[in-house]
């Protein structure tokens, strides 16, 4: 490991770790429960609960066995926007029903609210419901994907909307949804665009080590 470089601690939300600002940072299981809880359920619900998360712009020498990610950024350009009605039937899809925890559907008024006019700032129109349909979607191709390139016989699913109607995309980049996947696309949602200054749209290629 580098010396001279302070491990910061995550706070109140998984975004920061995707700051480039920040060379190496940790994210503890309570940051899961904080400001994104209700999003926080996916990781709850995970093999990957109660684990800590390390996010570095660097190699670790010596924790090589630990590495589930390498993440880069791609030139890959969204074909185009899943349709409504391919949303609907992806979230109505029998096996991710059996998958999406219970609390992914109990939003706050607040955090409509807030969603919401995260997307206006990125220039989105829709409505809380469209924004939310997509939210579910999105994560429901991670796990059953109806959008994909293929690489060597392998599927590669994508994000399926603009980061404006995008949410969590930390659940994608750090394997705790679609960690079956060799690779993935994900573009990277509102939040990590507002608080993390990831390029809007601009995707991030997931790779396994």
């Amino acid at each position: 490991m580098r010396r001279n470089i302070k491990l910061k601690s995550g706070k109140a939300v998984v975004c920061p770790g995707l700051d480039e600002i920040n060379k190496i940072i940790s994210v503890s299981p309570d940051v899961w429960n904080a400001t994104c809880q209700r999003q926080g359920s996916w990781y709850r619900k995970s093999k990957k609960n109660g684990q800590y998360l390390i996010i570095s712009s660097f190699e670790l020498d010596g924790y090589e066995r630990f590495k589930e990610a390498v993440i880069t950024r791609s030139d890959f350009l969204l074909p185009r926007p899943a349709t409504r009605e391919e949303k609907k039937e992806m979230v109505e899809n029998e096996e991710f029903k059996s998958i999406v925890p219970k609390e992914w559907y109990v939003v706050s008024d607040l955090e409509e609210r807030l969603w919401t006019r995260w997307a206006r700032r990125l220039g989105s129109e829709e409505d809380w419901d469209s924004l939310f349909l997509t939210h579910t979607a999105n994560h429901a191709n991670f796990i059953k994907p109806r959008f994909f390139i293929e690489s060597d016989g392998q599927k590669i699913p994508y994000s399926i909307d603009g980061s404006a109607n995008l949410c969590s995309c930390c659940l994608e980049l750090f394997h705790v949804i679609g960690d079956r996947f060799a690779k993935k696309l994900v573009a990277p949602c509102s939040g990590a665009v507002i608080f993390s200054r990831l390029p809007k749209d601009r995707y991030l290629m997931v790779e396994r080590p």
